[in-house]
């Protein structure tokens, strides 16, 4: 599998999410609380990373395969990284982070994390991912301040990041309330969606709806 088909899979996985209902039901269709959607999404990205036939771990120390320079950038730990079937080298890196208003800053530092990672891959990373989630009517100001990340390089502690040589893919998820609608006919509670709110005394159970690829 080269990296063409791959993003071709990992957009039909995002459009349909076959996999994710499959094997991830309470993520996509029955909800958990938002406590859990980091770990729940995590989870569902090492697992599709294995599902497309990849070696794949979670929260990868990327500084292993760092020459003596990179070693001397921060440590990061991308949520989960894929690795190319032949080689076994890093091949895909990924971050999976919450959006809310006012949280502009937050995803900067994860894309630039997905920067480093690529050099302290020895820059064996072809492909970075960002997955946002967010509830429906909540979005970043702009993703220019991202793509500018993959785009021009930025300084950390004086330490200059050059701009990386891999695309950087950006994906909005979009969950809502999970309600629990009438039977139908085949004897199923079956699940509605619902404006996803926070100000509800009870807990709320919320899945992701949609998903966006965010084009520049």
């Amino acid at each position: 599998m080269d990296l063409v088909e791959l993003t071709q899979r990992l957009d039909q996985e995002f459009s349909d999410f076959s996999f994710g209902k499959s094997r991830f039901p309470m993520l996509f269709q029955t909800g958990l609380q938002d406590s859990a959607v980091h770990s729940a999404g995590v989870s569902y990205l090492l697992a599709l990373g294995i599902e497309f036939g990849l070696p794949a771990i979670a929260e990868y120390p990327m500084l292993v395969h760092a020459n003596e320079l990179w070693k001397r950038s921060p440590k990061v730990m991308p949520d989960s990284v894929w690795f190319h079937p032949q080689t076994l080298q890093p091949w895909i890196s990924f971050e999976f982070e919450r959006f809310e208003n006012g949280d502009e800053l937050k995803i900067q530092e994860k894309t630039r994390n997905l920067a480093i990672s690529y050099y302290q891959s020895s820059q064996t990373l072809e492909l970075c991912v960002l997955v946002y989630w967010l509830r429906s009517g909540i979005a970043p100001r702009s993703i220019d301040p991202l793509v500018d990340i993959f785009r021009r390089g930025f300084k950390l502690d004086n330490f200059p990041i050059p701009a990386p040589k891999c695309p950087l893919f950006l994906y909005k998820f979009v969950f809502c309330q999970t309600k629990v609608g009438a039977i139908n006919n085949n004897r199923n509670i079956t699940e509605v969606p619902a404006a996803y709110v926070t100000n509800s005394e009870k807990p709320t159970l919320i899945n992701v709806c949609s998903a966006t690829k965010i084009q520049k």
